[in-house]
């Protein structure tokens, strides 16, 4: 995913904390995650126009055992052939209640 980014891309988790600017930042961050969960990510619809791109996911979070589904509304930039912004949305109440913080 961190390939995808242009190298001062910015990835925007609304709810969580603050974006991450930059490959190297996204990759620690991920590197973080992924050491205790991976994500099948079911794409439900998208929508382009020009440099944005608009798409509904299911995000299901994998922790053993568990399969914690999370719908996510993302916004994104491509430009070039590299994402420049990558926000996704979800609902806080849901992450908590999943357990997923």
């Amino acid at each position: 995913m961190v390939e995808l980014f242009a190298k001062d891309g910015v990835y925007d988790n609304v709810p969580m904390q603050a974006p991450y600017h930059g490959r190297e930042a996204l990759r620690a961050w991920l590197g973080e995650v992924f050491e205790h969960l991976w994500v099948e990510i079911e794409l439900l619809h998208i929508v382009s126009d020009g440099e944005w791109v608009l798409s509904e996911r299911l995000d299901t979070h994998v922790v053993g055992d568990r399969r914690l589904p999370l719908p996510v509304m993302n916004t994104s930039r491509v430009v070039d052939g590299e994402v420049v912004l990558w926000r996704d949305y979800y609902d806080q109440k849901t992450v908590i209640d999943l357990g997923l913080v």
